[in-house]
């Protein structure tokens, strides 16, 4: 049943430059004609902001990574919570389509539980393949942003840059708990960047805030 509909309610989130589309993350409906990725993906701006519309029907077909070409709808900023680093957006479009599951809540769920993300993982080479993860949950935590504490959860895997703005669901009951923010990276990180990526941030330590916060947006 997930594998059915998540591929038209998870979107990847790109700009349109000179050059094509730059792709930055994903996103995944919310609410009729409402999708939430992070605040980070779209650096709080929606100039020239699309979503690309998938190419597939279902995660059972292939994708083919030699196709580049893409077609995508125009998307806005409706609203911005710089603080849980939540951004929601609105569809420009003519037509109404609204997400297959409801959103719920990280307290529904509990270390060793199993949770299943989708995204686009390497998103920022420009691959456009949407991923399912299967991973369990690590711990509970409270993470604080100028002195405004949230929930969120820490997966047991490794997030990779495309990823950030992916829909995390609880598998027993198709809910979204949560959306994935990012790996865990030390503050200030390792000061040193290799292949576009901080040495810091590879571990098994991914941040989930609750969707709880995004409901409370729409």
């Amino acid at each position: 049943m997930l594998l059915q509909y998540v591929a038209g309610s998870v979107f990847a989130v790109g700009r349109v430059t000179p050059n094509g589309v730059n792709l930055l993350g994903t996103a995944f409906l919310v609410a009729k004609n409402k999708l939430a990725t992070t605040k980070h993906v779209t650096g709080g701006s929606d100039s020239n902001l699309v979503i690309i519309i998938p190419k597939i029907q279902s995660l059972y077909d292939y994708q083919d990574t030699t196709d580049s070409k893409v077609s995508f709808i125009n998307v806005k900023i409706s609203e911005i919570d710089p603080f849980k680093d939540i951004c929601i957006l609105t569809l420009e479009h003519k037509g109404e389509i609204s997400p297959p599951y409801v959103l719920s809540s990280t307290d529904s769920i509990h270390p060793g539980s199993p949770v299943v993300t989708f995204g686009f993982p390497h998103a920022d080479h420009g691959r456009l393949v949407l991923t399912q993860q299967d991973t369990n949950v690590g711990a509970k935590v409270l993470i604080e942003s100028s002195g405004i504490k949230s929930k969120h959860i820490v997966l047991n895997t490794l997030a990779r840059p495309g990823q950030s703005g992916g829909p995390v669901f609880n598998p027993s009951n198709m809910s979204v708990v949560g959306m994935l923010v990012g790996a865990y990276i030390p503050q200030g990180g390792s000061g040193v960047i290799i292949a576009g990526i901080d040495p810091a941030s590879l571990h098994q330590t991914t941040h989930v805030i609750s969707a709880e916060y995004i409901k409370e947006m729409l």
